[in-house]
């Protein structure tokens, strides 16, 4: 029998030996005989409630509750901790709370100190030790109350899934399981402010610090307190331009370096066309707890709605996951394997793709079997199975270069290594492209491709990006997988230093988690540029960069699976999702499930403008309403990057979100933007905020700051 499966009562043992000081991280009995998830045997009723912190702040909070078969029964709890105005409709995305109340938990949503209806003053960015903090005494709140069994599970997707891996590294005893989706474990070069270490900017961050300045909910009051906690407050976002590498700012609080902080028993979820998917398997390999993971198709979104499909119902699984270790029910989820993945069947290029081909696999990690298959560069832009003569070739830098992969189309709040992509060939222009030749038998690949990259650079500060990509049979090129290099942190994340221009490197890193299936008839493609915008900031100099090819140069290696015996997940096929907008809370007393708004931003517009002095700029423009009972909302959000090929030094950035609300009587409308501009040595910041209350300027407020370069 496999170590992964051992009888429920195994992992109590194991658990305790691993951490001696609490026996509270499994069942605190061995669970029963195998029996399915709980079913909806529950009448629920929703209710917006205060918990009150020990420092005399009031947090919002909605609960879903089940309402009890027998006296005195008791339920755990389920929470969800963040940001997003829980009354307000925020984050976009069909509550799971009915679902799981309907199954006998008790789920609690709370808004962070600060926004939505909460009180306080907002931390002023994401993961501060006052919201971890508070997120330890809140559950110690919730595992004690009266209808409350004593155990706490923490979940959520984006924001919610990191704070629930951050919470359980500090190990508050009620919580006994978390369940996180599309979040990462490494904070500096994971996350959004500096993809794969290089500096990102996108609208994630006029759109949040926009919603941190608004009044609290519900009564919107707009006084000196509001100006005060609120719509003063410094943006946080500035905070983020002055940590440009990584070190204690960052990994404070990243599990990637402290596997070991993490002693209860974790469910992940993934997207192979979300950013965030590499922490995935790497939390697999190194946590010593049970772990469960399941990566699909999708971008960043639950499985149930995710696009683009096949879907399924990720929350009967959270069910079995939460009945085991919340409820002493055994559901057989450790008899799952460790990670159940969709292997993509390699299809034709598609930014508006619906439904992925390919076929879900069940494996341990690795995937037993793994062969590495190597392709070498060479002369003629071949990409072969041996090393070759020792050659040389240059590429002139073109910032401008990477629309294609950024993906810009699709949705703005998420320009990465993620989303569906259309044709690379636009972006193949201007890089170094190398084609296999034409495969004669097809290949899986599971895993992070590696690149080993031998280069040189006529300028201190370069990036390289490399691409793996399929080159079809009528000649379109598809997106697999890609990842940048910063090539002053070739050495040390913590100790970047420059290049020294002519010098030849060699830089070993890895692109992102991906499956893919290589079919015959097509050619394998390697990429290479030294730009990927508007994703990332340009580097600041024109250059020539050079790629060495030969037994001691340039390399790509391919994590090839074998052909295994395919067992397939037992999902089950997502319930029918609402059809029409509505608000995201659901109202006091509901029993019926809320309807939720668009997660992806309307498009408006995308323009791309090159002139005659080499000044490239992608314009992006969003908008929606919404309509609600005695309310109108009306929101716009744009985006406007700007780079020269000839002068990349002098790049910028503008970040527009603009709401107003009719309530009340009242119309009140903020505004906010963010400005970021470059030069050689320096970046410039303008953030402005105003508040405009029935037509009229109430307040203003801007921050101006010049922020050194810090090998950016």
């Amino acid at each position: 029998m496999s170590k992964r499966r051992f009888l429920p009562l195994l992992w109590t043992l194991f658990l305790a030996l691993l951490a001696p000081t609490t026996s509270l991280f499994a069942p605190a009995t061995q669970p029963p005989a195998r029996v399915e998830a709980s079913p909806p045997f529950y009448e629920f009723a929703s209710k917006n409630e205060w918990l009150t912190l020990k420092d005399g702040v009031r947090l919002s909070v909605t609960f879903c509750r089940p309402a009890p078969r027998i006296s005195g029964e008791k339920f755990p709890v389920l929470l969800e901790y963040l940001p997003y105005r829980k009354d307000d409709g925020g984050g976009g995305r069909v509550p799971p709370y009915p679902y799981f109340a309907k199954r006998g938990f008790i789920v609690a949503k709370v808004d962070i100190r600060g926004t939505g209806s909460s009180d306080g003053i907002f931390p002023g960015r994401e993961y501060t030790e006052q919201e971890l903090d508070d997120a330890v005494e809140i559950i110690d709140l919730l595992s004690k109350m009266p209808d409350s069994n004593g155990r706490v599970g923490m979940f959520g997707i984006s924001w919610g899934g990191f704070n629930s891996i951050q919470v359980a590294m500090r190990q508050p005893l009620a919580l006994k399981a978390i369940l996180a989706t599309d979040a990462t474990d490494d904070l500096y070069h994971d996350d959004i402010h500096y993809i794969d270490g290089v500096l990102h900017i996108d609208s994630w961050s006029s759109d949040f610090y926009s919603s941190v300045a608004l009044p609290q909910t519900p009564d919107w009051p707009v006084n000196e307190n509001y100006f005060r906690d609120r719509f003063d407050q410094y943006p946080g976002f500035i905070n983020y331009l002055k940590q440009q590498r990584d070190g204690e700012f960052w990994r404070k609080n990243s599990l990637r370096w402290q596997y070991d902080k993490i002693r209860i028993p974790t469910y992940l979820i993934g997207g192979l066309l979300d950013g965030y998917k590499d922490a995935v398997p790497r939390m697999l390999e190194s946590m010593k707890v049970p772990v469960r993971a399941a990566v699909g198709p999708w971008n960043h979104a639950y499985p149930d709605y995710g696009l683009p499909g096949p879907n399924y119902e990720w929350k009967h699984e959270a069910v079995r996951w939460w009945d085991f270790w919340l409820k002493d029910r055994n559901t057989g989820i450790l008899d799952d394997s460790p990670l159940t993945v969709f292997v993509r069947g390699g299809h034709e290029p598609d930014a508006k793709l619906k439904m992925t081909p390919g076929h879900w696999v069940c494996t341990e990690w690795p995937v037993p079997g793994t062969k590495w298959k190597k392709f070498f560069p060479g002369e003629n832009h071949l990409l072969q199975s041996d090393p070759g003569g020792e050659s040389s070739e240059q590429l002139r830098y073109v910032p401008s270069s990477g629309v294609a992969t950024s993906g810009l189309a699709w949705d703005p709040q998420v320009v990465w290594w993620g989303d569906p992509k259309g044709d690379m060939r636009p972006d193949d222009a201007g890089s170094l492209v190398y084609d296999s030749p034409l495969l004669k038998e097809a290949f899986e690949i599971v895993g992070l491709p590696k690149v080993h990259l031998r280069v040189s650079a006529d300028a201190p500060l370069a990036h390289w990006v490399a691409r793996l990509e399929d080159v079809q049979p009528d000649g379109t090129v598809s997106l697999v997988t890609g990842a940048n290099m910063n090539g002053s942190q070739r050495d040390s994340l913590l100790d970047p230093k420059p290049l020294v221009p002519g010098e030849v490197y060699d830089f070993d890193f890895e692109m992102h988690f991906t499956t893919w299936t290589f079919k015959p008839g097509h050619r394998v493609r390697l990429a290479v540029s030294n730009a990927v915008f508007p994703m990332i900031w340009p580097t600041p100099d024109p250059m020539i960069t050079k790629l060495f090819m030969g037994a001691k140069g340039t390399r790509l290696e391919l994590p090839v699976i074998p052909n295994m015996k395919r067992r397939a997940p037992s999902f089950i096929p997502p319930e029918p999702r609402p059809q029409s907008v509505a608000a995201l809370a659901q109202p006091p007393e509901s029993k019926e499930e809320g309807l939720a708004e668009a997660y992806l931003w309307p498009t408006e517009s995308v323009e791309m403008k090159r002139d005659m002095y080499s000044t490239v700029s992608v314009d992006w423009k969003g908008a929606r309403s919404s309509e609600r009972p005695g309310r109108h909302e009306h929101s716009y959000l744009r985006d406007y990057f700007v780079t020269n090929d000839d002068n990349p030094a002098i790049s910028s950035y503008r970040g527009e979100r603009g709401r107003w609300l009719e309530i009340g009587g009242r119309r009140l409308e903020l505004q906010t933007a963010i400005d970021v501009r470059s030069d050689k040595n320096n970046f410039y910041v303008v953030f402005l905020r105003k508040f405009i209350e029935n037509g009229k300027l109430i307040r203003q407020r801007e921050w101006k700051e010049m922020i050194k370069r810090d090998f950016q």
